[in-house]
């Protein structure tokens, strides 16, 4: 019986194969006609920090702050996360003062954002396109809302109601 598909092949061909040193000489291949390797320079490695978070990121929604998050701040934004019927376990809290070098790919491989809130940390800073305040954009399936720091935004009406105008929206 002869077949080219891979599904009955798996099936009839349920055993391991493995081709031996000698077999490979016997054909007289070099290695990169027999295994096409591709080359990775150290250059396209990036590597990804231990980011230091809050939260458990159930709902890969994460949270960037310009500074380290005083108590104040975190109430304020568990009042924001219940009024959007979240909480703390469903977000990932990173102070970026701390990463300052980070990136949004070695953001996105850690988290696997599918929604960021930037609190006083514009997107350009982690390698985002520029993005308006206040306004949701979109990169790699992933909504973006640039926002003011909470030291700027708390105590001021008109601050707070620009930012929950399009956060309820994320």
């Amino acid at each position: 019986m002869l077949t080219k598909h891979a599904t009955a092949l798996r099936i009839l061909m349920n055993e391991d194969l493995y081709l031996t040193r000698e077999d490979f000489l016997a054909k007289k291949h070099t290695t990169s006609e027999a295994f096409p390797i591709e080359t990775v320079t150290e250059a396209e490695i990036i590597p990804i920090p231990e980011f230091a978070f809050s939260g458990k990121n159930l709902k890969n929604f994460l949270i960037l702050t310009d500074t380290a998050l005083q108590e104040n701040h975190l109430k304020a934004l568990e009042s924001t996360l219940l009024r959007k019927q979240m909480g703390l376990d469903d977000v990932s809290i990173v102070d970026f003062s701390a990463y300052p070098n980070a990136t949004f790919d070695q953001l996105n491989a850690s988290f696997m954002p599918q929604k960021l809130v930037c609190f006083g940390l514009k997107p350009e800073t982690i390698g985002l396109p520029e993005t308006e305040l206040n306004q949701i954009s979109t990169f790699n399936n992933c909504q973006i809302l640039y926002t003011y720091s909470f030291n700027n935004m708390l105590g001021d009406k008109e601050k707070t109601k620009a930012f929950w105008e399009p956060m309820k929206l994320l």
